[in-house]
């Protein structure tokens, strides 16, 4: 059934003319965020603002996304169908992922790039890959098929803003301890001689920016986890909800 429902999603997306506007709005607050980046390099802020400051912010962007593909159209005839509320949800965050990834990846990429940080970009990945699965599974948890109704509704969105806020500020201030991101040009290289094994030895450095990347890393860790029971409990808070938006 999930297959059949993504499937669904992706014939309405493309029929609907819908998805360039969805990619358009994910879109631009991404190069917006690239812009940010290069100019806080070009002017030397003195804030040490690197990939892994901006690579959570490419999660949270995905809750427009998510808003939109459950505005597409209205859920009220599958009321008729075999089918329940939960495996709607899991089906659009499974479109979420398959249309928004590559592009989020895209732009991690190009970000490093002029930020001269391409050895940053593996953390940088983990962690917008896991802040993603943790947003959109909140999402899903606390607004179901109603995001944009919800957002009306201001105990839903006080939730919203404290599982969000807090997971993406921990993020962005830990981002700070790598410094100059020393830390992966020596892991880099480090690679380049010995292999992969090279990664055992910078997660086990003891300065600042070896503490502050498994603390990263554990962050990210736990908002995989958070974001997977989030799935399992659709159905407890949506497994007897009709279909309405």
């Amino acid at each position: 059934m999930l297959r059949l429902l993504v499937a669904k999603d992706l014939v309405d997306l493309w029929r609907s003319n819908t998805l360039v506007k969805m990619l358009i709005s994910y879109t631009v607050p991404l190069l917006f965020l690239l812009l940010l980046a290069w100019l806080v390099d070009f002017a030397s802020f003195p804030i040490p603002f690197n990939l892994l400051s901006y690579a959570p912010f490419l999660g949270f962007f995905g809750f427009q996304f998510y808003s939109w593909l459950n505005g597409m159209d209205s859920p009220d005839y599958l009321n008729g169908f075999p089918v329940a509320l939960p495996q709607l949800l899991r089906a659009k965050i499974v479109v979420y992922f398959l249309i928004t990834t590559w592009i989020s990846v895209i732009f991690l990429f190009v970000m490093a790039m002029v930020l001269d940080q391409l050895w940053a970009l593996p953390a940088a990945l983990i962690v917008m890959i896991a802040n993603s699965i943790y947003i959109v599974s909140l999402t899903a948890l606390l607004m179901g098929p109603r995001p944009n109704k919800a957002i009306f509704d201001i105990s839903i969105m006080a939730w919203f803003y404290i599982g969000t806020i807090i997971p993406l500020l921990a993020l962005f201030l830990i981002s700070f301890t790598q410094g100059d991101m020393t830390i992966y040009e020596n892991w880099g290289q480090m690679v380049s001689e010995e292999g992969l094994n090279a990664t055992t030895s910078v997660l086990v450095e003891e300065n600042a920016a070896g503490k502050g990347l498994r603390g990263i890393l554990g962050v990210s860790a736990g908002l995989i986890i958070l974001g997977i029971a989030f799935l399992m409990m659709l159905n407890r808070r949506w497994g007897r909800r009709p279909f309405e938006n």
